[in-house]
């Protein structure tokens, strides 16, 4: 049994089913955000995160796993175990919905052997998450190897030419013998593919056949996203991509390098703003060294760490007066953030601390953790809201 006054995890003699944590701060109340301001910091107990905070009879809740013995989910064994792997090489397509049919193949079977014969990881963006002005999802291919992902280009193309050969995707994917294809390339790369006075771009134009064009960047910065367009017979393709790809891989020791290689870029999602509204919005994966750290955390966490089914929860206590403006009207922004998240949000009265509230999120790590990131959003607009209305 975990003691009281134990900021951390939660053991029991049997497996537990919840970790908890839980985030408090002491500071004065001010027009920044405090969690929550001048209250001390103490850690839930299992009924309390699922809010009960009567003082009855406490339940000892175990969990049954399947598999050996000492191994989660995934897998991985339970202490230790080898950071995930990062591929230092990386390609990113944009592709149509026809053109993701195609790749992933009945029962995931085209997709699964191109991993398995390129040695690559292969990654989509959801559906309905695409690259502003397009109606295309982001494709990253990571591999160990230049060459490797030549050989992911030869596949992909390839099974473009399938696609254009249907002729039901023709304004993305192109006809037969005249192909289209897209793909995102860092700011730094552009550069070196146009040359000096797009020397460079108008030789490769020339040696290939193809048509080349090359957007504007989408911000500022080396890693700033900029869309390479080609169109033209399979073999052209084959080599201006090839060649696309030499210019990105020189670029891989660079320090932003990782953070453009494992994120999708600026992505439109279908979904409504978070804040309200219903219009589509736009996020832009900045390399902030925030974000990067996430990443790099999240990236070298062994699976069964992601994946463990028994699940987590965290909890802040806010203040009473903002509790409205958390939830939304008739619960509907703590709903959005469950539907989007998958996890579950609960506000709970504190008997013994009419002013302030506890908010609990439960369920598995990353839902649990991207739930509190969007509802601390909400606390910091709600914050922000209520201070301008007080003048």
């Amino acid at each position: 049994q975990r003691r009281q006054g134990h900021f951390g995890s939660s053991h029991s003699n049997s497996t537990p089913l919840h970790r908890h944590f839980s985030h408090s701060t002491s500071s004065p109340q001010t027009t920044t955000a405090t969690f929550p301001p001048n209250h001390r910091a103490r850690p839930l107990t299992t009924r309390e995160a699922h809010g009960d905070r009567s003082p009855g009879r406490r339940r000892t809740e175990t969990m049954k796993k399947g598999g050996k013995e000492g191994k989660g989910k995934g897998g991985g064994k339970q202490s230790g175990g080898a950071p995930r792997e990062y591929l230092t090489c990386a390609l990113k397509f944009l592709a149509s919905e026809a053109f993701v049919a195609g790749i992933i193949g009945k029962g995931g079977a085209v997709i699964s052997g191109m991993r398995t014969s390129c040695k690559a990881k292969l990654h989509f963006t959801e559906y309905g998450e695409v690259y502003p002005g397009t109606e295309s999802r982001v494709l990253t291919a990571q591999t160990n190897d230049e060459e490797l992902l030549n050989q992911v280009i030869e596949q992909m193309v390839a099974k473009l030419d399938e696609v254009a050969k249907d002729g039901s995707d023709a304004e993305n994917s192109g006809v037969e013998g005249d192909l289209k294809i897209k793909v995102l390339v860092p700011r730094a790369a552009a550069g070196s593919i146009i040359g000096k006075g797009g020397v460079t771009i108008k030789l490769l134009r020339e040696s290939s056949g193809a048509k080349i064009s090359i957007s504007d960047a989408s911000s500022s910065g080396p890693a700033a996203d900029q869309v390479v367009s080609v169109q033209g017979e399979e073999e052209a393709i084959k080599t201006v991509l090839a060649e696309v790809n030499k210019h990105i891989q020189a670029l891989k020791d660079e320090g932003w390098f990782q953070g453009w290689a494992t994120t999708p870029g600026t992505v439109s999602w279908a979904y409504s703003n978070l804040g309200g509204g219903g219009a589509s919005s736009s996020r832009v994966y900045s390399h902030t060294p925030g974000i990067d750290l996430m990443l790099s955390v999240a990236q070298n966490l062994p699976p069964y760490v992601m994946e463990d089914s028994r699940g987590f929860a965290l909890s802040c206590v806010v203040p009473d007066d903002l509790v409205g403006g958390l939830i939304g009207r008739g619960g509907s922004g703590t709903r959005e953030i469950e539907t989007l998240t998958g996890a579950k949000i609960s506000i709970r009265e504190i008997s013994d601390d009419p002013g302030n509230r506890t908010l609990n999120i439960a369920g598995a790590l990353p839902a649990a953790c991207a739930a509190y990131m969007l509802m601390m959003k909400r606390y910091l607009d709600v914050e922000q809201q209520s201070a301008g209305s007080s003048w």
